[in-house]
């Protein structure tokens, strides 16, 4: 068996088709992880959110899609006004605009136009994701108290970037998004990479993949337990 991880889609439905057509999934045996943040930054939100949903429903036992902190952002901004336009500077207008359609932009017309199934399915979304080849998590893990890596709790599962865990980690190998790698990179003393020829990075049995996508890089998915990368420029 094998598990290809796909990191931020960050609303790029032309862009996810395009990587899953390179993968050479065996649907009657290998599995597809969804790192999280299927939505904001791009214009297809609901195109993604859709297409992600129904491929879940149909490959119910080959599918995992995990939550990401800007899903988290969006239910947040669901539940209290006060998160509402927080959600949008950080890449919420986007798929408020996807979902309502709308000139009007109000916590009321969100409330009103956004699916409710959606927000469940959302919310119903795991932190974090375990087979025999990794660890599957949107953002980090962190020592506890006890010196063991964890990522059992919601603020560091979506949220944890420390540059321990970068610098830091051993353990079983775990897959991220969240931090585009330029920025894990640039934490480090690492040399940079052009936007648009963004690479995985690797080290200590982290390998993350978020090549930023959401902000002009590529869109990316490791194949475990090979390693093998592929990648996909934005498409419009």
């Amino acid at each position: 068996m094998k598990t290809f991880a796909i990191g931020d889609v960050h609303g790029q439905f032309s862009t996810l088709k395009k990587l899953l057509d390179k993968l050479p999934i065996n649907w009657q045996t290998d599995e597809l992880v969804f790192l999280g943040d299927l939505i904001d930054r791009g214009p297809q939100s609901r195109e993604v959110v859709d297409f992600v949903i129904q491929l879940h429903q149909e490959k119910s036992r080959q599918v995992r899609v995990l939550k990401g902190n800007h899903e988290q952002m969006l239910l947040d901004s669901y539940d209290k006004e006060d998160d509402f336009l927080h959600w949008l500077s950080n890449g919420g207008d986007t798929t408020y605009s996807s979902y309502c359609k709308s000139n009007e932009v109000s916590w009321k017309v969100f409330n009103k136009k956004f699916p409710m199934e959606t927000y469940e399915y959302l919310k119903n979304r795991p932190i974090r994701y375990e087979n025999d080849h990794a660890i599957f998590v949107h953002a980090g893990s962190r020592l506890d108290n006890n010196g063991q890596w964890c990522a059992d709790t919601a603020l560091i599962a979506l949220w944890y970037r420390g540059k321990d865990f970068f610098g830091k980690y051993r353990g079983k190998t775990i897959v991220v998004g969240h931090t585009p790698t330029n920025k894990i990179r640039l934490m480090l003393g690492e040399a940079l990479m052009p936007t648009d020829q963004m690479t995985a990075w690797s080290r200590n049995n982290i390998i993350a993949i978020d090549c930023g996508v959401g902000q002009e890089g590529r869109l990316c998915a490791v194949e475990l337990p090979s390693g093998n990368l592929y990648y996909q420029s934005l498409e419009y």
